[in-house]
Parts: C-alpha cells; structure tokens; sequence
C-alpha cells in the first residue's frame, strides 16, 4: 500500500477581515477534499491532517488554522511524512500578494498589514514540504489570485513566486485560477467551483494531463452556468516529464525508472501514442463551415513516429477559394472552428508555452501556403495604405519561395492592401487561430505526429526532436510547395521553412489570454510581436506546433515570413 500523506487547510473566518471578505465555502471545501483522500484515494485517516475554522484537535495539538498552529503542523507533524509516496497539500482561503513582492497564504488571524508576521509565507510552506523528501509533492492552492493584502485589486503577480519556487524545489502546483483572476464560490454548489471540479476529475481520470483538460474545461462551463466571470485554473507539473504520469502515484509505480527523474524517451509515457493513436489522429472527420464558390481539393496526410517511421497515411478532402491577383493567386482553405487546448503538453515545456487553456475559435479562412514572392509583388503593386512596401525584399529565391524580409509592420501593409482591392478583410492569424490551423485537431509535437524528417520539412536537421537520428540542413528557404503531406486542414509548410508573423503582441506566457481566439494586445507597450512554426535555421524542437518566438516588428529577417487569413462572417 502506498505511503500518502496530506495536509487539508479551510479558512472561512478570519479574525481581521471585513465581512464581506469572510469565506463560506472553504471549509466544506477541504473536508471534501480530506473525505475524498480517505474513503477513495488510499490515504490513511491518521496520515490527513485536517484543519479548518472547526476541525477536531490532534491530542493537544490544536488544528485551528492560525500562523503558530500551522507552523507547528508544518515543521513537525508532517515531517513523519518522510519518504512518503505522496505528499499533498490543499489550501482552501485567501492568497495575498505581500507588500515584499512575497506570496503569502493569509491565517485565520493574519493580519493584512503585517504579513511577514502574521500570515505563513509560500516559501515557508514548499520549504517544509520539500524537507519531507516525499517522491510526488502536489501544492493545491484554491485562491484569488487578484490582491494586495488591503484587499485592492488589479494585482496580475499573486501566484508568480509560487511557481518559481515549485520549480525550483520540483512541486507540483494546482492553482484555482490563473494571474489577476478570482475563485468563485457557489452557495449552490456548497463549494468553491474548483474543489468542486477538482473532485470531479480526480474520481475520473488518474494522469496531470487528463485532470488539467477537464478543470479547465468543466469550470469555464459551471462559471458560465451559474454567471460567474472567466476562471482558468493552471495546473504546472514539476518535474516535466510528470505531466503524462498519475497525479497520485501508487506504491508500485514508483519502481519505474522514470519516477527517480532519469527516464529515457521510449519509456516515458503512461498513455504512449501507439500507431493506432496516430492513424485516428488524422483520419478525424472534419466538418466544415457552409460557403458559396468553394472548390475542392484532395491532398495526402502522413503520420510518423517517435522514430521518424511513417505509421500511417490517408488521402484528405477539403475546400478552398481562389483569391485572384491577376499573374498569381492566394488559395485561400477554409478552416472550420472548434475549440483546443492551447499550449505545450509535453514532458519538459517551455514556460512561454504555459499555462494550457482551452480556447474557441471561430471559422476562417487560412492561406495554403506561406505568402509567395510572386504574390508579394502583386500585392506591393496595389496602392498604398499606410506605408510603402519593397517589390522585392530578397533577391534570393523564385516566385514559389516564401517571402522573407519582411518587418511585421510590411505584413499588415499587404494584408490592409489586399483588403481594400477585395472588400475583404484579410489580417494575419491571431496567435491562437495560429496554433489551432497548425494542429489541425492533432495533440502530438507536429501535427504530423511524435517528431518530424528533413524528408517532409525544412528545418536544421543536424538537431533533431525525438529518437529520429539526424537529418539535413539545406541552409536556405525551399519552395512553399515541395513537400508533399499536408496537415489534416489542408495546409503546407507549418513546421519549419520560415517564422510566420502573428498579430499578437509577445506576453512571456499564457496567464492572461484570451480564451476566443482573439489576439492578446493587451500586454505592456513593447515592439515586439509573435512569431510561429520555426524556420530552415532553427532545430526540430523550435518548429513545434506549440512553440513560440518573437520578433520585433520593425526588423525583417532572411528567415521570417507570414501567411494571411480571412475572416468569415457566418
């Protein structure tokens, strides 16, 4: 049987609060926790230590959830929790931002303008967890995320220390909402929406990954049902490679080699994307959105695996219009709408790439291909809206090359143009609509599975991503219709060749985006912008569906381009 250990915090009154900051569901909030731990999770009774405004005392030890109480429980009573299987604990109450820049986790009698002395830092906490020396420590914090002690809001960095330090000392940390957002509680419920949901997927599903798609999914729905405003909870998996592993480890998983944090790639897996995974990956139906004047048009989609091995193909159908531009033409594919999770799920992502969030995207249409040299010229060749644009940028390369050398500011130029001469509107993709285009209803690195060839991309093929062994480095752009495999909507040239420019403004992470599709221009005032896909000079890694770059808007560069979109108004 497996070592568990837990620690259950509920604050609904705090002795120098306001009542209308008093809580009235965190309480309940951890006694279902602790129930759930106990009658189903195989945690021993006497192994959870509950501690709310009304739990029982533990001998002469009281569990009133005061500063002294708490430091006590955290420096000895958990520390019979050493070498545990699991260790975990779950905060139900109020997070604060400390005038010091410190996260603290508020004590039934802290006191808001004396933190440092009253209230239990979360330095202290990943401290006195990590001292157990536990195998999976998971932190669980049910709290705004949105205040400074006096209660004033507006406040984005609640939670940011946090998550260094759960890096840092290899935690597991489950957040009820993302940075600058609340957690709801609902009478109806008798619980705050989250504990709520987190019980619900901890009874259904086992891995970080699973549990983390439902939270996000089922609490944007239950918000939505009882009209309550956006709440994203964020789930970050330390180590990495955790993220495919149960939540809660049992006693005999521990044996595997991947739990003492030296694993190989072919082992690393719970729910390993077998060749059947792959081929159902591609041959998903895709229904698209009715629109006049449409052609259609076939094209192959390939899968491959962690080996570079092909494991599956199909042949595809999709639509598409015909933009005209007199010598040349944009093939313009329609892309259905739908909703995803954006964002890395993988073993060891970057932190640009987190938290993920499930995001709705609505129809449009998407260019085939990376914008042309020849279909720059046409475009140049309209009047100016705004500035004026180069005929020809490089000289290098011929009409079916992409066009490189173009600033962000040149791209929005062509699309405003093209605009105009057709009544129109056409943009470049929002950074979302990007990554949704791109993965085209795959999860995998690529959409066209576990790694990618120098044989089906152009990319620097001396680093490649998975168990591949390496492949070539052409040293330059190739034409935008030499490879063969499309992704499932019909697109081209997604992985590698060149950067595509995004509308967005560069945010170093997800905390705050949108969930509509929309582009996230809300970030401080900075010149630069996002870019997607990777390029002929960038490693297989760079070229992901999930990873992101920047560039400044300004600066054009021999490895950087863009495809367009069109919106729909269906």
């Amino acid at each position: 049987m497996a070592n568990n250990w837990a620690v259950c915090i509920g604050i609904n009154h705090y002795e120098y609060l306001s009542p209308k900051k008093q809580l009235k569901c965190a309480v309940r909030d951890a006694e279902q926790v602790y129930k759930y731990l106990c009658a189903e999770a195989s945690f021993a009774p006497d192994n959870v230590l509950l501690c709310t405004d009304t739990s029982e005392s533990l001998g002469r030890i009281s569990t009133r959830p005061s500063r002294n109480n708490l430091i006590v429980l955290l420096t000895e009573e958990i520390q019979r929790a050493k070498g545990a299987d699991n260790l975990w604990l779950f905060f139900s109450g109020h997070g604060v931002l400390g005038r010091d820049r410190h996260d603290y986790l508020l004590t039934c009698d802290g006191y808001p303008k004396r933190l440092e002395d009253t209230a239990i830092s979360v330095d202290f906490v990943t401290r006195c967890l990590t001292d157990c020396r536990a195998k999976n420590i998971v932190l669980i914090l049910d709290m705004c995320r949105d205040e400074y002690p006096d209660g004033s809001k507006s406040v984005t960095e609640v939670g940011t220390e946090t998550l260094e330090l759960s890096k840092q000392r290899g935690i597991t940390t489950i957040f009820s909402c993302s940075q600058g957002e609340e957690s709801y509680e609902i009478l109806e419920l008798g619980q705050g929406v989250f504990t709520y949901v987190l019980l619900e997927a901890l009874k259904q599903y086992s891995t970080s990954k699973q549990i983390e798609q439902y939270l996000i999914r089922r609490t944007a729905e239950i918000n939505s049902n009882y009209n309550r405003p956006k709440q994203t909870p964020v789930l970050r998996v330390e180590p990495g490679f955790k993220y495919e592993a149960p939540l809660l480890w049992s006693s005999n998983f521990r044996a595997l080699n991947f739990l003492e944090g030296e694993i190989k790639s072919t082992e690393l897996s719970l729910n390993s994307k077998n060749t059947r995974a792959l081929e159902e990956q591609i041959n998903q139906p895709i229904n698209l959105p009715i629109i006049s004047n449409t052609q259609i048009f076939n094209f192959e989609v390939i899968s491959i695996d962690a080996q570079g091995r092909e494991v599956a193909r199909c042949l595809k159908q999709s639509q598409f219009l015909i933009e005209d531009l007199g010598d040349t033409e944009i093939e313009m594919v329609v892309i259905p709408g739908g909703e995803y999770l954006m964002g890395s799920s993988e073993r060891k992502p970057s932190s640009n790439e987190l938290p993920t969030h499930l995001v709705t995207v609505k129809p449009f249409l998407m260019s085939k291909y990376p914008i042309t040299k020849a279909q720059w010229k046409a475009v140049s060749n309209l009047p100016q809206i705004c500035q004026k644009l180069r005929k020809l940028p490089t000289r290098s390369g011929g009409a079916n090359h992409p066009v490189i050398q173009v600033s962000w500011y040149e791209a929005i130029e062509f699309c405003n143009r093209l605009s105009k001469k057709t009544s129109y509107t056409y943009r470049l993709p929002t950074e979302a609509e990007w990554e949704y285009a791109c993965r085209a209803k795959t999860t995998t690195p690529f959409h066209f599975g576990e790694t990618i060839t120098s044989e089906i991309a152009n990319f620097d093929g001396n680093f490649p991503y998975h168990s591949e062994g390496k492949g070539i480095n052409r040293g330059k752009p190739t034409q935008v219709n030499m490879f063969q495999f499309a992704n499932p909507f019909g697109l081209f040239d997604l992985h590698g060749n060149v950067w595509e420019w995004c509308q967005d403004s560069w945010c170093e992470n997800y905390e705050n985006a949108p969930n509509n599709g929309e582009a996230q221009l809300d970030c401080k005032e900075n010149p630069n912008r996002v870019i997607r896909g990777g390029s002929w000079v960038n490693e297989a890694y760079k070229c992901r569906s999930a990873c992101r770059n920047f560039g400044d808007a300004n600066h054009a560069s021999d490895n950087t381009g863009f495809r367009i979109v069109r919106s729909l108004n269906l």
